[in-house]
Order: C-alpha cells, then sequence, then structure tokens
C-alpha cells in the first residue's frame, strides 16, 4: 500500500504528435527504495513518460511531481538540477573527451573558484566515485571512447550520482531506459546487481524489452498500452513471464516463440562461403559456410569478434586476409557496394548510428538501398513505384506510423528496427547479416521479426544472425558458432527437436 506523498509522481499526462495520440491520461508514482518496471509494446507511450519527465519534452496536459513539488522541466539540464537523471537507451557520453569531463559535463562551475575551473578537483572526486562504484580500474583521464559499451553504461549510472553529489541531491531519480540494450549476460548482471544496491539511495523506473529482467529487477510494474495504464502489478513475485506478456500485448504468448517448428532441416546451395577470414586485432582465420535457408548464429562476449565478423563480411569494416565467397563468386576485400550489388544485406547493431537516417521520412529509408544500388534500380526516380512499395513494407511489417513521410526519429525504437529490415527486404537479398536484430524491440514485435526471419528462409536466404540473447540464437539457428578472443572455439547443432542449453553455450564462450 502507498502510504503518504511518493518522490516521483505524474498524474493525468497526455501527450500527442501528428496522427498519434502517445498519452492519454497516465498516472504512475515511484518511491525510494523501489525499482518500478516499466513495460508495454514499441509505441505504448514508455519514452514518452521519461521524455517528458526529465523535460526534454512537454505535456499537453497533467503535471509531475517530485518530492511533492510540482515541477514542469524546461530542459534536461532543469531536470538534473531538480533531481532527475536520466540513463538513454542511446549512450548520452561524449565520446571523445575525458572520463572526468563526462562525469560533471555542465556542473562544471561547482568546481571552480575565482572564475577558474580545477580539473585537479574534478579527477580526483572522479577517481574516488569510480572507487566507490566498484570501477577503480577506469582511468578518469583517459578518454570516454576508450572504454567498451558496457564501462560506458555503467558511467552513465555513476554520472547520475555523480551529479545529485555536485547538487546536494540527498535521493536522485533515476529514470533507467533500456540500459541492458547493449549488454551482455555477464555485463548485464554487474548492472542488476548494482541497482539493486543502490536502489535504497534512489527512486528507479526501470524500462526494458527483456521481460525476464523486468520481472527480476522490478518491485513494482506499470504495463503501458495504447499510451494508457493498462495494468499496475504490485505483486511482482507470483508473476509469470507469460502473464506479463499477455498484459502486454492481449494474448497468451506462443509456446514455440521463436517459430522452432518453422526451421529447415532440408538446405539449399551453398550462398555465403568465409575462408580464412582475418580482421586485426579484432578477430583471425574464421572459417564457414552458410546454405539457402540456413541460419548460423554467432554468439560470444562482448569483445569476442562476432560483431566484427558481420561487419567485415558487408564491407563496413577492413579485411586483411582470407576472402569472401559468394555464389562461387571470390571477394578479396569486400566493399559495402559490392556487398549490396550481389544481394547482401545487414542489419547493424546500431540502428541510430549506423542503420537508419533519422532525419528522413519512412518512406525513404525503406528505398535508400534500392535506389543506392545500381544493379537494383533504374538512373531515374520512379516516386510512384517509391511510395508504393513503402506502403506496402509498412504495412507488411505493421510498421506503427501517421504516414510513410513522417521522420524516422518520430517513431518507437521497435518500429525504427522494422524500417531498417524493410529496406533490404525491398532491396531483395538472398544473404541477410542480422546483428541484434530484436534489441530495444517489445515481445510483440519480437514475434513479428521472427516470422519474417522464417519466412525468408522459406524464400532461401541465407542468414548471419549475431546476437547476445543466446535463447534468441538458440531457438532460431540451425548451427551457432561460438566466438572466444577473435577465435572461433566451437560449433555447435541446433536441430529444431535437440537444442542445446544455454549453460553449453556459456561453457564454450568464457
Amino acid at each position: 500500500m502507498r502510504v503518504g506523498q511518493p518522490l516521483l509522481e505524474v498524474r493525468n499526462l497526455c501527450k500527442s504528435y501528428p496522427g498519434v495520440q502517445a498519452l492519454n491520461d497516465v498516472s504512475l508514482y515511484a518511491d525510494k527504495g523501489q525499482v518500478v518496471g516499466l513495460v508495454g509494446e514499441n509505441g505504448a507511450g514508455k519514452s514518452t513518460i521519461l521524455n517528458l519527465i526529465c523535460g526534454t519534452q512537454a505535456a499537453d496536459s497533467g503535471e509531475v511531481f517530485v518530492g511533492g513539488n510540482k515541477v514542469g522541466f524546461g530542459s534536461y539540464h532543469e531536470a538534473n538540477l531538480g533531481g532527475v537523471f536520466r540513463i538513454f537507451q542511446e549512450l548520452a557520453l561524449v565520446p571523445n573527451i575525458a572520463v572526468y569531463e563526462n562525469l560533471f559535463l555542465s556542473h562544471e562551475a561547482h568546481f571552480s573558484r575565482y572564475q577558474l575551473v580545477s580539473h585537479k578537483r574534478r579527477i580526483d572526486r572522479a577517481r574516488e566515485l569510480l572507487a566507490e562504484f566498484g570501477h577503480s580500474h577506469i582511468d578518469p583521464t583517459k578518454s570516454t571512447d576508450a572504454y567498451d559499451f558496457s564501462s560506458r553504461q555503467v558511467l552513465e549510472i555513476i554520472k547520475a550520482f555523480a551529479l545529485a553529489e555536485v547538487l546536494g541531491i540527498e535521493t536522485p531519480i533515476i529514470l533507467l531506459d533500456e540500459p541492458t540494450a547493449g549488454l551482455a549476460g555477464e555485463e548485464i548482471d554487474f548492472l542488476k546487481a548494482m541497482v539493486q544496491e543502490l536502489k535504497h539511495r534512489a527512486v528507479m523506473v526501470f524500462v526494458s524489452h527483456r521481460l525476464t529482467e523486468v520481472l527480476e529487477w522490478s518491485d513494482r510494474i506499470y504495463v503501458l498500452k495504447d499510451g494508457q495504464v493498462a495494468a499496475e502489478i504490485n505483486d511482482v513475485a507470483h508473476l509469470s513471464e507469460g502473464d506479463l506478456h499477455k498484459a502486454m500485448v492481449g494474448r497468451v504468448r506462443e509456446e514455440q516463440f521463436y517459430r522452432e517448428q518453422r526451421q529447415r532441416t532440408e538446405l539449399g546451395e551453398p550462398v555465403l562461403q568465409v575462408s580464412g577470414l582475418t580482421s586485426a586485432p579484432y578477430f583471425q582465420d574464421v572459417s564457414f559456410t552458410v546454405s539457402e535457408g540456413e541460419i548460423l548464429g554467432f554468439a560470444g562476449v562482448l569483445g569476442s569478434g562476432k560483431s566484427h565478423i558481420g561487419r567485415a563480411i558487408f564491407g563496413a569494416a577492413n579485411v586483411s586476409d582470407g576472402e569472401v565467397i559468394l555464389r562461387g563468386e571470390t571477394i578479396k576485400h569486400p566493399t559495402i557496394d559490392q556487398m549490396t550489388k550481389r544481394g547482401v544485406g545487414w542489419v547493424p547493431p546500431d540502428r541510430h548510428d549506423e542503420g537508419l537516417f533519422l532525419s528522413f521520412s519512412v518512406c525513404w529509408n525503406i528505398s535508400f538501398a534500392r535506389l543506392a544500388c545500381p544493379a537494383k534500380s533504374s538512373s531515374f526516380l520512379h516516386l510512384g513505384f517509391e511510395q508504393k512499395q513503402a506502403r506496402e513494407f509498412v504495412a507488411r511489417m505493421r510498421v506503427k506510423t501517421p504516414s510513410i513521410w513522417t521522420q524516422v526519429d518520430s517513431l518507437s525504437g521497435g518500429n525504427q528496427q522494422k524500417v531498417v529490415l524493410a529496406r533490404w527486404l525491398a532491396l531483395g537479398v538472398n544473404c541477410l547479416i542480422l546483428d541484434n536484430p530484436t534489441r530495444g524491440v517489445d515481445a510483440g514485435a519480437k514475434e513479428e521479426i521472427y516470422d519474417l526471419i522464417r519466412e525468408l528462409t522459406d524464400r532461401g536466404v541465407a542468414i548471419v544472425l549475431i546476437s547476445d540473447d543466446l535463447l534468441e540464437l538458440i531457438g532460431l539457428s540451425n548451427r551457432v558458432i561460438v566466438m572466444k578472443d577473435g577465435l572461433l572455439v566451437s560449433e555447435n547443432a541446433t536441430p529444431p527437436d535437440n537444442k542445446p542449453t544455454e549453460a553449453e553455450l556459456v561453457q564454450a564462450m568464457v
């Protein structure tokens, strides 16, 4: 039962965009010592709520209260001053400045005397904070981009507490927006332990599409659907993943979530062959073959080299040795132009940085690969065909968008991912490299993507699947290759009626 005034409360929030009612009369609360989970399908309104709380957008109506006081933050900086901090899904740290500069960015005045900012005071305090949070191995004077994604994600959380201390805020409100989306098993476990240890010092709102994590991390859960609160769950201990899935999408999760019964057992001719491929220092001497209708999975911890293999095959990274063979044609040094002309597509792990033109429309994003590939288009723009094709794929992929001319950065993460996939379907690929294709995607949209992947294999498309989600890899793949320290260390058959366990793959990974 709720007692007294909570530290964070939103009442009757409403927010609309052209053609979309993003939030409709949403109310919720969170208090100190709690992790409050926020779940819902893509487009349900989760990110919009966080945007309104932290001042990056303004509500049409409704109220936000912090510590019992009504607030109306006009910017994220104002929200920080009021004690609200957000750990963004797409990391918000500036990559090419030092760690200590990032930790206190825009609040340097608190380390100044006589209008001179003291670098030493910031470095010393950063070093103390890193030790306090169990990350004394990080050098605060090093450039932030010298550290991997998981370390930078932890730095985002440390930064929130660092700024709270500088600003004299006793109990910060931490909005965790998909903090595990780019992490693998051991990094997720560390972050979970960190959140559980720190929650007594803060108010935490946790957004994730991984339902298992929401159940494990959260003390209370709000389920959003179509911009409204569909359920408020206070008894999380007795809630199953299936119950949460049903509350989100309105139906019971299918037993064959990964469509295992549709896995092809009879494969066609080899499509992609990789022989002795090396891209120093990321991986070396990697060889494998993928046939028509086959899904070849790649597993490994962060830094194992698995993601770089996908980049190298597509031509987005340099190859120092070895060769790629596409339907018998040898390519020594793949380039993106060469590969797209030969029907190879790539869905990158970061759709914002590498997958989308965020300021372009849905239509242009879908048609870009075909228009950029002379083998697939003429010298003239056929606007009518382009629009017809965009509408076809928006309908086929169930992309929630007011129009094909809507700017793609206004869509939810899952709908943006569908647009990236639609681009390669429009091109008509025969080999598709998928790097974490369901990262930041809700359970319902995942099912749709899994259906699409099976549909592609039915048509003979060869798929290379790179994923940090072991259950996804095992469920979808015909075989799983495990990478460790840039080397191929094992290959595991994953037939539909005899799938290996996560533990069996983890043994090879570590």
